[in-house]
């Protein structure tokens, strides 16, 4: 599997922004992965690019996003098997559609369940490794399945090995009816409603111990501060939003100045979510 293809990174993140990657690799199957992952002395694995931010030069190291080969989604008993390369939206509209249960604390949070894993998306209280029964993963040394307790797992951090490449998972889930489910997905849903709109990466910084960022951001005075194209959203302090102008730099900037502020402010370093690519 060498076959590869340049992209354009703004085409491929929800903060619409970046330049060009020279090398974007899309296997297929497990053989063509593992086979990829021993041709190259480094990569970056992308997923739905809700939560990556390229810059906008050229990305010369190359970047691994997994095929629809990767994106089945089944179920086995109380379990839905899904691929990494399935969307969250994906997984959740199957257990809608079967009656399953468990999974609703992920709807309206875009992206891949590859990716979801690897960062523990969720809400504060709750994130998709609870839910973890095995996953897969592919790495130099092969492929390998590790149940949740194998994993030092937290907030916002599934806990993998470094270069490994999340191929799919094994969910727990309750047998339900499809009306419950949904009307559970419906209240998550409701609760986002109120998200910032437009080009973003979600929540830019991990909240605190016991605090939220999007409050110290908005206490620090930084609520609508703009650099070039990228600003702080009026509505949730914790979003930045491209407005279609934005460059990596930008946003970048903003992210500095962002963890400045609050640092002079109030003493708290803030850490990133969304991963910035050097």
């Amino acid at each position: 599997m060498r076959e590869y293809r340049t992209a354009y990174a703004c085409d491929m993140t929800t903060m619409h922004c970046g330049g060009m990657i020279a090398r974007l690799y899309e296997p297929e199957t497990k053989e063509q992965l593992a086979e990829l992952i021993g041709s190259l002395d480094s990569f970056i694995v992308v997923g739905g690019g809700s939560n990556m931010i390229f810059p906008d030069g050229t990305t010369d190291t190359p970047v691994i996003r997994l095929g629809k080969g990767f994106g089945a989604i089944e179920r086995d008993g109380d379990t839905v098997i899904a691929g990494a390369s399935a969307s969250t939206a994906g997984v959740l509209g199957f257990c809608a559609r079967s009656g399953l249960s468990g999974l609703e604390f992920l709807s309206g949070i875009p992206g891949t369940i590859g990716g979801a894993l690897s960062m523990n998306a969720g809400t504060k209280d709750e994130g998709i490794m609870d839910a973890l029964e095995t996953a897969e993963f592919m790495d130099r040394e092969g492929a390998h399945s590790v149940g949740k307790g194998q994993l030092s797992s937290g907030y916002r951090k599934g806990g993998f090995p470094p270069h490994a490449v999340i191929t799919g998972a094994r969910l727990r889930v309750r047998r339900s009816t499809p009306e419950e489910v949904r009307s559970k997905m419906e209240s998550y849903l409701l609760k986002r409603k109120g998200q910032p709109g437009g080009y973003s990466s979600g929540s830019v910084f991990r909240n605190p111990p016991d605090r939220s960022a999007g409050f110290l951001i908005e206490q620090a005075g930084l609520k609508g501060f703009r650099i070039g194209g990228a600003k702080v959203s009026e509505i949730h302090a914790n979003f930045i939003i491209n407005d279609g102008k934005a460059s990596a730099a930008d946003v970048r900037s903003l992210v500095g100045l962002i963890k400045q502020r609050v640092k002079e402010q109030f003493g708290i370093e803030l850490q990133e979510e969304v991963r910035i690519v050097d």
